[in-house]
């Protein structure tokens, strides 16, 4: 075979030049991959008929770490602690008053009162007296007293059949239940008594909202003071 001459001495075409290789996004990478998971786990759902358990994100934060960062779960344990600490000094600074075992039949509240006990002492006796009446509170107003006779001593003193009754009446002359209730005593009463028995008279507090209630005799059984006798005052 003769070759053709001057074939191999023909130039060469020059080539063009290649395009550079694109670079991926990473974050369209991403989308892909997750685009190619969600296909996998559609064909798995549509073999099995039913969903695989999603895998947890890496880095997850824990629910107690979510609370605990929470703004509104701290408001709501401070304000929990006001309201904790709000009773307790009531409860530690004024007492809670406690009838004690009263025995009530037919002819209304009979039985041994129980006061108030230490810190309130006697001047607590005589102050929940005149906030019992403030609230129409006709049981623990009555109960305070010791006795049937006093019971029906105050009783016959407003007008009524008992001590429910002139607690009512009574209740009628408030004028201002916030102010009643306070009764301010007279620094001599604040003391602490040296005896047993103690007379206290209403001429000798403070008393604003309502009528003075006569001077009560308040006397210590066992941990309490409960009133033992009563008298109309001067005063009212």
């Amino acid at each position: 075979m003769t070759d053709e001459p001057g074939k191999d001495l023909a130039p060469r075409q020059p080539q063009p030049p290649q395009p550079p290789a694109p670079q991926v996004d990473p974050e369209q990478l991403r989308q892909f991959q997750e685009f190619q998971r969600f296909q996998e786990f559609q064909r798995y759902q549509e073999a099995t008929g039913q969903a695989p358990q999603a895998p947890k994100q890496p880095g997850g934060r824990r629910w107690w770490l979510v609370v605990l960062g929470s703004g509104l779960f701290w408001r709501a344990l401070f304000f929990l602690l006001v309201v904790f600490s709000a009773v307790w000094a009531y409860n530690h600074f004024f007492g809670v008053d406690d009838p004690g075992d009263v025995a009530q039949d037919s002819g209304g509240v009979t039985g041994p009162a129980q006061g108030l006990s230490a810190p309130a002492g006697l001047q607590g006796t005589v102050g929940m007296f005149y906030k019992h009446v403030s609230f129409a509170d006709t049981t623990r107003a009555c109960t305070l007293f010791l006795r049937d006779d006093t019971r029906q001593k105050f009783a016959n003193a407003y007008g009524a059949s008992d001590c429910a009754g002139a607690v009512t009446t009574l209740k009628g002359q408030v004028t201002s239940v916030d102010r009643y209730q306070q009764v301010m005593f007279p620094p001599e009463m604040l003391k602490t008594p040296t005896t047993t028995k103690v007379t206290i008279d209403s001429c000798a507090l403070t008393v604003e909202g309502g009528p003075r209630l006569g001077s009560f005799v308040v006397e210590k059984v066992k941990s309490g003071w409960v009133i033992t006798d009563w008298n109309p005052s001067t005063c009212g």
